[in-house]
């Protein structure tokens, strides 16, 4: 074989062999990146839908020529010549806001409140000559825990008497031209990033409220602060001395009712119970039945199994009955049809718990209707109808489920 010729087949097979080593070298690392963004997206923590939204508010501004000028959802500055003027960015205001949002989300165990403050902000191609004005629509987000909802909410009832409250929050940042439809993944993602850190935010969030009356008219008054979470930056905001200078100069203005069911919208847990380290029965029941209402179904169940291990032989028809919940919520049908039978072998001697055991007949019902077993499912149906459940939807759907030779005859 010619030399030269040999040597061009060589030097290809071990061309072929590299790129082929390259390509299987390069499909693994996608696929494990892939995995990766898998895992990641599995562990996000879930953020609740909207639970309340706030986008009709006055803003105050005391100007510098003496008098106070209101702007929907608008603070203005504190020059009053400037706020006559055509500036595009002047117009933006000190502060303003197209809604405040509230929702919830778990961080670990702990319940969080996710606040999201939706923007207008801007910016000049030519600062000097503030000219070709280009104009963004931000989202701020902050999470903090949702005791401090409480704190403010305690203080609803002390009318004139400004408060000022540091949300040491776990989190926040601030999304230029945000995408409404990736606005809470990106919040979750981050969470997950800083909770895997376990460092404090650099920033926090002073919110400053008072409840006022007004011309016969109940209102609240709130501003938010951005601050760098330095002590010696934000104290001064907290100190009893400066809580009359809160709101001496500008203020968000809200009817008193509207603020109440803004922060009221989030349900917050109390807990009687040892929530982060539960040693006992009821300990491990009551996180349970708190992790399935927050769908934690993996804990819940995982709760409940530590529970009954302390306490095998217990007559607590709930805790079978909450199993069973759970057990449905993650489709393993076949578990949650004996979870809820345990539950029925327990007949509560209470007759105020009747119709909550009486629903762990339609529950069984509807886990063997999931595994396609009409027959058990409509006899089951039937008995929670016989014995007065008092559910007009539950009833709906056995009406709609047991038709023809399945049909519940009175």
């Amino acid at each position: 074989m010619d030399g030269a010729k040999y040597f061009y087949i060589c030097s290809t097979k071990q061309l072929m062999r590299k790129l082929l080593i390259i390509l299987i070298s390069v499909f693994f690392s996608l696929t494990s990146m892939a995995q990766e963004i898998e895992r990641a997206k599995s562990n996000l923590p879930v953020i609740s839908g909207s639970l309340a939204v706030l986008n009709n508010v006055t803003g105050w501004v005391l100007q510098d020529n003496g008098s106070w000028l209101g702007k929907k959802n608008k603070i203005l500055l504190y020059s009053s010549e400037q706020n006559l003027n055509a500036d595009p960015l002047y117009k933006l205001g000190r502060q303003n806001f197209k809604q405040l949002e509230l929702r919830e989300v778990l961080i670990g165990d702990e319940q969080y409140i996710v606040l999201i403050n939706e923007y207008t902000d801007g910016y000049f191609e030519f600062p000097e000559l503030r000219q070709n004005f280009h104009k963004t629509e931000n989202a701020h987000y902050i999470v903090f825990h949702a005791d401090k909802l409480n704190e403010i909410l305690n203080q609803a009832s002390l009318f004139n008497e400004p408060l000022a409250i540091n949300l040491d929050i776990f989190c926040s940042d601030d999304i230029i031209n945000f995408d409404k439809k990736l606005l809470i993944t990106q919040i979750a993602y981050n969470i997950l990033r800083v909770a895997k850190m376990e460092k404090p935010s650099k920033f926090t969030m002073i919110l400053a409220v008072m409840p006022t009356i007004v011309n016969g008219e109940k209102l609240f008054r709130f501003r938010y602060i951005n601050l760098y979470n330095q002590e010696s930056i934000y104290q001064k905001y907290l100190l009893p001395a400066n809580k009359n200078r809160l709101f001496e100069s500008s203020y968000f203005e809200v009817p008193y009712q509207k603020f109440i069911d803004f922060l009221g919208a989030a349900d917050v847990q109390k807990t009687n119970f040892n929530l982060l380290d539960p040693n006992s029965f009821t300990d491990f029941y009551k996180r349970g039945a708190l992790r399935y209402k927050r769908k934690n179904y993996e804990g819940a169940l995982s709760d409940f199994r530590a529970a009954l291990k302390l306490k095998p032989d217990t007559k607590f028809w709930y805790i079978y009955a909450l199993m069973g919940s759970t057990l449905h919520q993650q489709k393993n049908y076949n578990a949650a049809i004996r979870s809820f039978e345990k539950a029925l072998l327990i007949k509560p001697k209470d007759t105020q718990q009747k119709q909550a055991w009486i629903r762990n007949y339609y529950n069984l019902g509807l886990s063997y209707l999931m595994l396609n077993d009409k027959a058990n499912a409509c006899s089951n149906f039937q008995i929670a109808k016989f014995q007065g459940l008092d559910d007009k939807d539950a009833l709906k759907t056995i009406k709609k489920t047991c038709r023809g030779k399945y049909k519940i005859h009175k």
